[in-house]
């Protein structure tokens, strides 16, 4: 296999399984990867003799500590990239997931880590996403998503769980970036939808949109 192809592999595992807390299937994978189911059989076999993951055909899949390891390397060069175009090249937020993916195979620590000085060494990328320091640790928090929200509470938009482009450009018309302030009015019973209070209007938020934003409680 190739290096970018053992990369975005550990990669998406590690992102699917929520930081390596769950296993993934092979379907999930193959849904995300947009490839063949049988391909990603044959691919997990191999990675699994690579121990890089751990691989059961009727279980799932879950990353060694070695693949784990990996993963968040990516991980941190991707989330760097992203923020380095963002905050010093004056990307927009949906512009730089796909250049990231590119430059995120670039294996240079001394770069990485250069790159995390000038821009402060932070803690979050610009769609929110935890960047690991260079010793691989996350920054704790107490983040949801707003489809857990509650009636009458205030809260702060964290982060956003889609980097597609057509996503994020729904949420700039709508003024939902993060570090908004928003105000959930109500939430209605029969199908989960939000009424919030952002940037003197309200904005009725879908279920699939309140799944993807996190938020913090003020």
């Amino acid at each position: 296999m190739r290096a970018e192809t053992i990369e975005n592999y550990l990669k998406t595992i590690y992102n699917l399984s929520s930081d390596n807390r769950a296993v993934v299937t092979n379907q999930r994978l193959a849904d995300r990867l947009n490839i063949n189911p049988a391909s990603v059989t044959e691919a997990l076999r191999k990675l699994h003799e690579l121990k890089y993951v751990v691989y059961e055909k009727s279980y799932g899949t879950r990353l060694t500590a070695i693949g784990s390891k990996m993963a968040i390397d990516i991980v941190r060069r991707h989330r760097i990239w992203e923020t380095y175009l963002v905050k010093e090249l004056g990307f927009g937020w949906d512009e730089v997931h796909e250049i990231a993916e590119e430059l995120e195979h670039v294996k240079n620590d001394k770069l990485i880590n250069k790159l995390a000085e000038i821009l402060g060494n932070p803690s979050y990328d610009p769609h929110g996403d935890p960047i690991p320091d260079a010793k691989g640790k996350f920054q704790k928090n107490k983040f949801i998503s707003l489809q857990e929200a509650k009636a009458k509470t205030s809260y702060k938009i964290m982060g956003v769980s889609d980097h597609s482009p057509v996503f994020l450009k729904y949420l700039e018309k709508n003024q939902l970036i993060i570090g908004a302030d928003i105000f959930v009015k109500d939430v209605e019973e029969v199908d989960g939808s939000l009424l919030i209070h952002c940037n003197k209007k309200d904005v009725i938020i879908t279920p699939k949109v309140a799944g993807n934003l996190i938020v913090k409680a003020l």
